[in-house]
């Protein structure tokens, strides 16, 4: 029985917590003490009610959890797997209050990290004087589709499969990633946490359905986000611009980004995903016809999608030399439509501490983690 720790309080960590406690895993959660009120039905009840969808594979009903704390010490210390499945716009938050406390050997799995989420939190890492020897997974996304029906309940629609996970540094990772993958079999071996991060989807899926549907959501019309806002050619024809983008790093040895069409067959084949574009993908999964459509572009599919993903990834685009025209371009405009700087909270190359490596260096970097 693995000791697992959730570092969140929202859907997906409700869902991981519920899961792996009903799959057999011993399970703390951890809430940043401000936000404590939002888990005190769970308190009460003493565990989260989990209702999966038919065919996805999991089983719900009730999970008893091991323990809920506000304490970062204690949480960690029940531990050696931790998941840190938290909104990015956290992760900063989160990486200084787990540094001091992380431990040699330590699994700690940033789910997702969008772009470089391991690297910062390795950078933060080494900033703390912990000489701790911490393995830093990235899944490439979260591992479900949900949303919580109650304050101490959760409603898994999606699960994935052939989730990516990579490792930083990624040398000698092997035992770490089987420890993954026995509380999630079907994940599968990227080569390194620049793959990772370009293989969340919601990077370019959620900003490019937002911009195209801006005034749809401006009039806040009652529309489903993955059906009726995914139109064909427009939506498909900005994704393989995006795609292009993300898939010239293949240009470099020991790089292999897969599609985002790969990506989504991948994830849903097994819950009936078909298709050989986004938008036929999207229409052919059932559990996609639950999913409204934001009202308000202040929403974290541009909060959070444009900081942390979008404008990181066509910064090291650049950086590497490769086009990041497309990129650019959609992180600007929502940032001229939503009236706001994103780029004041996006990651720097400097933060993940790669600013100035060329590509030969960034890949000896990703693989030993020494400079």
């Amino acid at each position: 029985m693995e000791k697992v720790t959730i570092i969140g309080g929202g859907n997906g960590a409700f869902a991981a917590a519920a899961d792996l406690t009903l799959r057999g895993s011993q399970v703390t959660l951890f809430e940043l003490p401000q936000f404590a009120a939002g888990l005190a039905d769970v308190i009460e009840q003493g565990g989260i009610e989990m209702e999966a969808f038919p065919g996805n594979g999991l089983e719900g009903g009730f999970a008893k959890l091991h323990k809920i704390t506000t304490n970062i010490e204690e949480a960690l210390q029940e531990s050696d797997i931790v998941f840190v499945i938290v909104p990015s716009y956290s992760m900063k938050t989160i990486a200084s209050l787990c540094a001091h406390h992380l431990r040699d050997g330590q699994i700690v799995a940033l789910c997702p990290a969008n772009f470089g989420g391991s690297l910062y939190f390795h950078q933060i890492l080494e900033q703390s004087g912990n000489p701790a020897k911490v393995w830093f997974a990235e899944f490439s996304c979260m591992m479900y589709a949900c949303r919580k029906k109650t304050p101490s309940s959760v409603w898994v629609r999606g699960y994935k499969h052939g989730l990516g996970v990579a490792f930083f540094p990624s040398q000698g990772s092997e035992p770490a990633f089987q420890r993954l993958q026995s509380l999630y079999p079907y994940i599968t071996p990227y080569n390194n946490v620049i793959e990772t991060g370009l293989s969340n989807i919601n990077t370019t899926l959620h900003t490019s359905l937002m911009l195209l549907n801006a005034a749809c959501i401006d009039n806040k019309e009652d529309r489903l986000f993955y059906r009726e806002c995914v139109t064909a050619p427009s939506l498909d024809n900005l994704m393989d611009a995006l795609n292009k983008e993300r898939q010239s790093l293949n240009e470099i040895e020991g790089m292999n980004v897969p599609s985002l069409v790969q990506i989504i067959q991948s994830w849903y084949g097994h819950q009936g995903a078909k298709g050989d574009t986004v938008s036929e993908l999207q229409h052919s999964l059932p559990h996609f016809a639950y999913s409204k459509m934001p009202t308000t572009m202040d929403y974290r599919y541009v909060t959070e999608d444009v900081p942390y993903g979008l404008i990181p990834t066509a910064t090291f685009l650049q950086q590497l030399g490769f086009r990041n025209d497309v990129h650019t371009a959609l992180a600007n405009i929502l940032c001229a439509v939503c009236g706001r700087n994103f780029y004041q909270d996006a990651y720097t190359m400097e933060e993940l501490g790669i600013a100035g490596m060329d590509r030969a260096q960034v890949m000896s970097y990703l693989k030993t983690g020494i400079r």
